[in-house]
């Protein structure tokens, strides 16, 4: 390089290949990038799904909130098991967010489930636990049906039904698992289980 263009270089502060300049700056390369492609705007649920599989956790939506419309009518919320008569049959649904079986408890499993509004308190009965174990066991959605406890502050829910959340308006499509006699409908629920925050277990396992 010419004395001359390396001095010109110099007083302008810019560097060159081969050219250390103190102070220098990169020189701009100009490419024409075009305009950027446009991308379809995520749903709730796509966006929902996204933060889980991400970061374990979504601060906009909860599933039961996105879930709630198309769930039947007298599936209540945590929020309306508070107000409801103790003694009478409820229904509900949630994520799972924690399993417990102690062994002090004869049997007896407990389950705390999520929902928009706050968390439910499942009391799992050693022949429900039997007859349901699948879906208390592996599905981080479930829906339950029993009979509503309230004792000391505390609402329970003696729970005689345990299933897997299912999609309701969706068509079922019929899916043979690899265990014999199983069956399972496949939905846009089953995205959502596979990225799902993992619950906490405790107590006796390998049941």
């Amino acid at each position: 390089m010419c004395s001359g263009r390396r001095e010109t270089l110099w007083l302008l502060g810019v560097s060159a290949p081969g050219v250390a300049v103190k102070g220098g700056v990169q020189l701009a390369l100009p490419l024409d990038t075009g305009d950027s492609p446009e991308f379809k705007e995520l749903t709730p649920w796509e966006r929902m799904v996204a933060d889980y599989g991400s970061t374990h956790v979504t601060l906009r939506e909860h599933p039961l909130e996105l879930l709630r419309p198309r769930l039947p009518e007298d599936m209540l919320s945590s929020k309306e098991l508070e107000r409801a008569r103790p003694g009478r049959r409820v229904s509900l649904a949630g994520l799972v967010v924690a399993r417990q079986r102690p062994s002090t408890a004869n049997g007896v499993t407990f389950m705390l489930l999520e929902d928009e509004h706050g968390t439910i308190n499942l009391i799992v009965p050693p022949p429900i636990y039997d007859r349901f174990r699948l879906a208390i066991r592996t599905e981080p959605l479930i829906t339950a049906e029993g009979r509503l406890e309230r004792r000391a502050g505390t609402t329970n829910v003696i729970v005689d039904v345990v299933r897997r959340l299912e999609r309701p308006d969706l068509p079922q499509a019929e899916v043979r698992h690899i265990e014999p006699r199983r069956t399972w409908s496949t939905d846009d629920t089953d995205e959502l289980r596979a990225v799902a925050p993992v619950p906490h277990s405790f107590g006796r396992r390998g049941r």
